[in-house]
């Protein structure tokens, strides 16, 4: 089985309401999707996500777009999608870095291979550790009692975990409106927070502090991603445990991470470190290190969605809620089903690839632009 055929799809998709965070506020979903074609006729599926219009390392939907098109897909195409590792390093000798363009043609390459092997991409990954993944909701950075009424409503739902966005100039608003959500949910449902980066250290300390007696269950990315040391201190010095989320975006970055202990837990994404294939080896890292992880969301549509709840389902250290929440915020979605929810947890696809049934119309419909294609010679 060789690729054959790649398409590549830009596409804007509104949220039901703006989704605010220190880094800014995503109105609008950008989003590159990756369709590759095998000589056997079969298709994979891939994406690119990006809230805010970028990544937090350089890429766009603009770059992701220029670089599948001229440099990635050019080198991928006649390969076999069963060699996932191959292909990665046949896209790290064609251009450095560019991770969320490699990581949409892996999504796609393991979709392919799933189908092929008529196998769920879970198989893939190392076999089933579970089939359903509990689910985090995100509230944005609101005024208290807007962000309140709507976790109240959220767990209404059947949620059972919410992540409270900070990072406002003063914090001692950040920490009013985590202390509103605590009021009005109980102590039954796990709260989290995640600052974006927002914080300096002895900020990031003094917070903490506060989210200690609120019984937070972590405290997600306080300060700057480069800034390992002052994760460390953060982390050595508070009771409330420290995730590290935008610091953990390569397995280069993971192992510094569990060398330094800069973070008591890690989030993993499925398109952020260039691929599954590296999300697997951080997760490794993860798991050696005694380090729990989630699978970290950026709004995507069900393709990464299925793609994370694979990798979730297939990974050990993967043991807090995840963020695959996209499909409930975006006003629409390229599936021509949604992906299970029962009790406040999504069910993990059981089909052959990534067990994802794209709405090829849909598609068309948040098309922004024309579709690129790359043929084989």
């Amino acid at each position: 089985m060789k690729i054959v055929l790649a398409e590549v799809h830009s596409t804007r998709i509104p949220t039901s309401r703006p989704h605010q965070m220190a880094i800014g506020t995503t109105n609008v979903q950008e989003d590159v999707v990756v369709k590759l074609v095998a000589d056997e006729g079969l298709v994979g599926w891939g994406e690119a996500p990006h809230m805010v219009g970028h990544s937090q390392r350089g890429e766009t939907p603009g770059t992701v777009r220029v670089v599948l098109r001229h440099k990635l897909l050019p080198a991928v195409l006649g390969m076999d999608p069963l060699n996932q590792e191959a292909i990665g390093l046949a896209m790290d000798r064609a251009v450095p870095w560019n991770t969320r363009a490699k990581g949409s043609i892996i999504m796609a390459a393991y979709d392919l291979a799933g189908k092929a092997l008529g196998t769920p991409v879970y198989n893939l990954l190392g076999g089933l550790v579970r089939d359903r993944v509990p689910l985090s909701w995100s509230l944005p950075i609101q005024d208290p009692q807007t962000i309140s009424e709507e976790a109240e409503q959220m767990v209404g739902r059947g949620w059972r975990i919410l992540k409270v966005k900070v990072g406002r100039p003063d914090p001692m608003q950040d920490i009013s409106a985590v202390r509103a959500v605590r009021k009005v949910v109980g102590d039954a449902i796990s709260i989290r927070a995640d600052a974006n980066q927002a914080y300096d250290v002895k900020t990031a300390i003094k917070v903490a502090r506060h989210f200690e007696e609120l019984g937070l269950d972590f405290f997600e990315q306080p300060i700057n991603q480069s800034d390992l040391e002052g994760m460390a201190e953060i982390t050595r010095q508070v009771g409330v445990p420290v995730m590290a989320d935008e610091s953990a975006q390569t397995v280069a970055d993971m192992l510094e991470i569990a060398r330094r202990r800069a973070a008591d837990y890690v989030s993993i994404y499925v398109i952020g470190p260039g691929g599954l294939h590296n999300s697997r080896r951080m997760a490794t890292i993860a798991e050696a290190a005694r380090m729990p992880a989630y699978v970290g969301g950026a709004l995507e549509s069900c393709i990464g969605a299925s793609a994370g709840l694979h990798f979730a389902a297939a990974s050990p250290a993967v043991t807090l809620g995840c963020e695959m929440s996209g499909q409930f915020l975006l006003t629409d979605d390229f599936g021509k089903q949604r992906i299970r929810m029962e009790d406040g947890a999504l069910l993990v696809p059981t089909g052959p690839g990534l067990g994802v049934d794209v709405d090829e119309k849909k598609l068309a419909h948040y098309r922004d632009g024309d579709v690129e294609r790359v043929a084989a010679d």
